[in-house]
């Protein structure tokens, strides 16, 4: 599967961060990753059964910049919180049954059927936000330039 997604005024975030001073371009991406992380925190804890998702949330460097994702090892089910799922059975992979705990019983069934779900795009949401925020951060880093 294939995920576009265009982010306006990114162009011109990225025109301008490649005219400042490096020192200034790191501060500014640092700054951006940071509301980007913020944002994305909040909608991971939309999501809070068991808290992995938050867990799983990293803001770190690499050799183009910084990067804000979801570590898959620790919450292989990010991928379906953010683009969703279509409807689909559920089969048990190496038992007679599925089993569920359901006020205070447990529930066994051969199969499920899933109704799918629609998705909660918030790292997308995430990113726009720090696009967003651009021209306040690139502000704030001159006034505290002097």
């Amino acid at each position: 599967m294939t995920v576009f997604v265009r982010f306006e005024g990114l162009s011109e975030a990225i025109g301008t961060l490649r005219k400042l001073p490096k020192e200034l371009e790191h501060k500014t991406i640092l700054r951006m990753s940071q509301v980007a992380y913020d944002e994305a925190l909040a909608g991971a804890d939309r999501h809070h059964k068991t808290g992995a998702l938050r867990q799983s949330l990293y803001n770190r460097e690499i050799p183009t910049g910084r990067e804000v994702g979801h570590d898959t090892q620790r919450a292989p089910h990010a991928v379906f919180v953010q683009l969703g799922t279509r409807p689909h059975e559920i089969r048990p992979k190496d038992k007679k049954a599925l089993r569920w705990a359901s006020g205070g019983e447990f529930i066994f069934a051969r199969l499920v059927r899933h109704p799918g779900y629609i998705g909660d795009a918030y790292l997308i949401s995430a990113a726009t936000a720090a696009v967003r925020e651009f021209r306040r951060i690139i502000d704030d880093i001159f006034k505290e330039q002097g």
